[in-house]
């Protein structure tokens, strides 16, 4: 029987509500009758064989840390069914859409999305004259009304930290972190006494580069970093950057996220 040809678009993926267009590629990985076949990018294609093959399995995959040669399946995705079957010989085009696993199997140790204006970090430099603020505002926002600024004048310097520490949980851990702006963004632990809370040490494991005008969304695992350290300590999300010697220089950031599976 000859094949079907399934090709893909760019993914959107559905948060707390609100459809989004993902601005950074998600990769589709296929598996038609639940067996792996390939790995689609945005406008990929691959034949089906036979084309009666149902159901087609589609997970998102993120190149982790924004880096392309290092693709997973997000791990807190459902699956996207093309249900079938397709017809042979024939293209079928499929945008996917995917949705995180219900609230019931999944722990959000930290959610900010800068609406409250309780935020969920803080400057990890304060009092410092040269610290760069960070503050809620409405310029063009990733989703909502309003996002995070990080305003870096001339020496400055932003260092923010979560306001609520975790443990590590022996298992995956993600970061989601939304950015746009002039200057890169450092992300990496702040490391505590697990009894005191005394600081141990704040380390930088990944720089990312975000466009300027546009959003990017960043998946960062953060198991590695994790598991090299273990449980003998409680953590915090890191987030740096500095400013140019001359000029100043913005940051934006929107819906940052860490997100583990809920111990059953």
């Amino acid at each position: 029987m000859p094949p079907a040809y399934l090709r893909v678009g760019d993914a959107r993926v559905l948060i707390e509500g609100d459809t989004l267009l993902l601005e950074s590629p998600i990769d589709a990985w296929v598996y038609p009758e639940g067996k792996y076949l390939t790995l689609l990018e945005p406008g990929g294609r691959t034949p089906i064989v036979p084309s009666t093959t149902r159901p087609i399995l589609l997970a998102g995959g993120v190149r982790v840390g924004g880096v392309s040669v290092s693709r997973r399946p997000y791990p807190f995705w459902q699956f996207d069914t093309i249900w079938g079957p397709l017809s042979p010989e024939v293209e079928y085009y499929h945008q996917p859409l995917y949705t995180y696993l219900p609230d019931t199997l999944l722990d959000y140790i930290l959610r900010e999305t800068f609406e409250s204006p309780q935020l969920g970090f803080r400057l990890a430099n304060a009092g410092d004259p040269n610290a760069a603020s960070l503050r809620r505002t409405l310029e063009t926002p990733r989703r909502g009304f309003w996002a995070g600024e990080v305003s870096l004048p001339a020496y400055s310097d932003f260092q923010a930290e979560s306001a609520i520490s975790f443990e590590f949980p022996q298992q995956e851990i993600w970061a989601e972190i939304s950015v746009r702006g002039e200057r890169n963004l450092g992300v990496g632990l702040v490391t505590e006494n697990r009894q005191t809370g005394a600081l141990m040490g704040r380390d930088i494991y990944l720089i990312l580069r975000p466009p300027e005008q546009r959003w990017a969304t960043f998946h960062i695992d953060l198991t590695p970093w994790l598991a090299g350290k273990g449980t003998l300590f409680r953590y915090r999300l890191y987030l740096t950057s500095a400013g140019d010697t001359t000029g100043t220089a913005t940051l934006y950031l929107d819906d940052i996220r860490l997100i583990t599976l809920k111990r059953q």
